[in-house]
């Protein structure tokens, strides 16, 4: 992989010693974060590492956004974010004309509007996109956020390639490749995601000027509402509704009401080129089969996360998995009902019925392969002796049989001689022993003796 730095000025040189990951999403996420360290063999590139400046990776330009740089012994190391040229400019290039009064556009006026002045033009692929919406005022932003208010209107997709933004229903290929574990998958997760559900909303059309009532009212509860409760979501209030339109009322309801268990897949991809398998991209649709999470389906790629290491595999996460109402309701309520049986509502503990007043393992129980309980010994152990292993080996009992405890329970030890060892070695004894007094060796041992003598003398030295 290689990887180029642009300075501010326009200086452009290679960078060693980096790594880079690369992450492309659906949603229009698509940057880059790179990690470079200074070295004798990038001294000449790394000072053109400048916020603003671009950093090119795999025939894509990124523009630098944030920069951390911190020492590494002798040296910098820089961390740094990068977003792809494309939102960059379109996030920075301000429109300041609108559409002018509600009005019927096409999403060819939309574009024209959007991509003023920003140099970027647009391809559009009709089929399955709404004719027009009508609109007011539209314009006075950003690119980047007009063109997403079209994506959102339209609920369509679109990806920049150079300086072409493409337009269709949906981005993506229709494949035959599979992802299965133990086969070509690492690391697979499954996300569950509650936070925001909602079960119950409430709708309101147009009002009577009369009576200040509305004139249609509607109201919609979800199959899940069994399992979680009621949870309100904001109510929906359109006068474009009127009295005879109470079920078109419902069905706006029940579409905008998000009461549906959103599963989130992801994992790691080992490519396995003997297979052919090494071409899945963002936005394609491949057979997904995990057996841990009992999954066999199509499921689309929103986003790959790519590697500079190239014994890195990528990271590909799924679109969101929606299972069917009676499926989640019914094993839902399988789950809630078995732990009832077992679990005390008011206490939240487990009830003795559950279990007994005893727990008893009897002769069905299970257990895992190789433990058996009925053949578990307890082993028992005798004293040691001088002879005989115990508690401890016979060796170990000697050496503590061998110890001498003096007053107060404090370890004696004996004085050492030129044959046994003591307080010091036998050796180091028999060299203290002897003292060289000039040329004289004079043998410690007989110094008490001597003393004594010299004692003697003196004293009948003094008594004459």
């Amino acid at each position: 992989m290689t990887l180029l730095v642009r300075s501010l000025v326009g200086q452009i040189e290679r960078l060693t010693d980096f790594k880079v990951t690369k992450k492309d999403a659906i949603d229009n996420e698509n940057n880059i974060s790179a990690t470079v360290l200074q070295t004798s063999r990038n001294n000449h590139a790394f000072p053109l590492i400048q916020n603003e400046g671009a950093l090119f990776y795999e025939d894509e330009e990124y523009v630098i956004k944030k920069t951390k740089f911190t020492p590494i012994g002798d040296f910098l190391q820089v961390e740094i974010e990068g977003l792809h040229r494309a939102y960059s400019d379109l996030g920075d290039n301000y429109v300041y004309t609108t559409s002018g009064k509600k009005k019927k556009l096409y999403i060819e006026d939309m574009l024209d509007i959007a991509l003023k002045g920003s140099g970027y033009s647009y391809s559009i692929t009709p089929a399955g996109l709404d004719d027009s919406f009508e609109v007011e005022e539209f314009g006075n932003g950003y690119s980047l956020g007009l063109l997403n208010d079209i994506k959102d209107k339209y609920s369509c997709e679109y990806e920049i390639i150079g300086k072409k933004v493409h337009i269709a229903k949906e981005i993506s290929r229709d494949t035959d490749y599979v992802i299965r574990d133990r086969l070509n998958v690492k690391n697979p997760s499954q996300e569950l995601d509650t936070s925001s559900i909602k079960t119950y909303i409430r709708g309101f059309g147009k009002k009577d000027e009369k009576t200040g009532k509305y004139v249609v009212e509607a109201e919609y509860t979800s199959p899940l509402a069994s399992v979680y409760g009621i949870k309100h979501a904001n109510p929906i209030i359109d006068d474009s509704y009127g009295a005879g339109d109470k079920g078109k009322l419902e069905k706006r309801l029940e579409k905008e009401l998000t009461d549906k268990l959103e599963i989130t897949i992801s994992l790691t991809y080992t490519e396995i080129v003997a297979r052919g398998m090494q071409d899945i991209r963002k936005g394609d649709y491949v057979w997904c089969i995990l057996e841990p999470f009992d999954l066999k389906t199509k499921l689309r790629v929103v986003s790959v996360e790519s590697y500079s290491d190239p014994h890195k595999p990528d990271n590909f996460t799924f679109g969101k998995l929606r299972p069917s109402y009676k499926k989640t309701v019914a094993s839902l309520l399988r789950t809630q009902k078995s732990i009832s049986k077992m679990i005390d509502s008011s206490s939240g503990k487990l009830k003795g019925s559950a279990v007994g007043e005893n727990i008893t393992i009897g002769p069905q129980a299970v257990f895992e392969d190789g433990y058996d309980p009925t053949k578990i010994t307890i082993p028992t152990y005798t004293l040691a002796n001088a002879t005989t292993d115990g508690l401890m080996s016979a060796a170990d009992y000697s050496k503590l049989a061998s110890i001498v405890l003096g007053p107060g329970g404090q370890v004696s030890i004996a004085l050492a001689t030129e044959t046994e060892n003591g307080l010091m070695s036998a050796a180091d004894f028999s060299k203290i022993k002897r003292i060289n007094v000039g040329t004289a060796t004079v043998d410690i041992s007989t110094l008490p003796q001597q003393l004594e003598t010299i004692n003697q003398r003196l004293t009948a030295l003094e008594n004459k």
